[in-house]
């Protein structure tokens, strides 16, 4: 097949005819005669895609200001997921240095001690009495940082948690 190409800026005949036909499509009378053989009413579609569009426009703005709530709630989770973080890790370090502080000071009281010793059943008492101090004293230890722990991590996942379950609520 063959293209006829316009020569000069002029259109081709084909192209002309259908140029011609479209503007007479477009012609107002025209328009408005096909509209009428269809029972269209222009004002009435005008006024129907008028408020089609403001309806748009509120649900759009209604999507974007739940979008942003979201957006402002997931942050405030954050930064108090965070905060928990923080505090709870600095109660942990705290709680760390407390028990190597006191097993140090201990640990000092109990060399003083064996530098006064008299006689190996002295020492032996001693030491066994050290070692079952230091074992109770160790064992509570443990129990309070796995508690603390406990508590910490109830607190880091909590923040997290109250949205999940306010986003649960919202849905029902």
């Amino acid at each position: 097949m063959k293209e006829k190409v316009r020569s000069a800026g002029k259109p081709s005949g084909e192209f002309s005819q259908a140029e011609d036909a479209f503007k007479q499509a477009m012609d107002p009378e025209n328009v408005a005669r096909a509209q009428a053989a269809l029972g269209l009413d222009p004002e009435r579609f005008q006024e129907a895609l008028r408020g089609l569009t403001e309806r748009t426009v509120e649900q759009s703005r209604k999507t974007y200001q739940a979008i942003r709530d979201n957006a402002d709630e997931a942050t405030k989770t954050l930064e108090a997921t965070l905060e928990n973080a923080h505090s709870g890790s600095l109660s942990l370090s705290k709680k760390a240095i407390e028990a190597l502080r006191t097993n140090a000071e201990l640990g000092f009281a109990h060399l003083e001690k064996m530098t006064k010793v008299r006689s190996v059943a002295e020492l032996v008492e001693l030491q066994s009495g050290y070692v079952r101090e230091q074992t109770e004293l160790m064992a509570g230890q443990i129990r309070d940082m796995q508690s603390l722990s406990r508590t910490v991590a109830n607190e880091l996942v909590r923040p997290g948690k109250e949205a999940m379950d306010k986003a649960r609520t919202r849905k029902e």
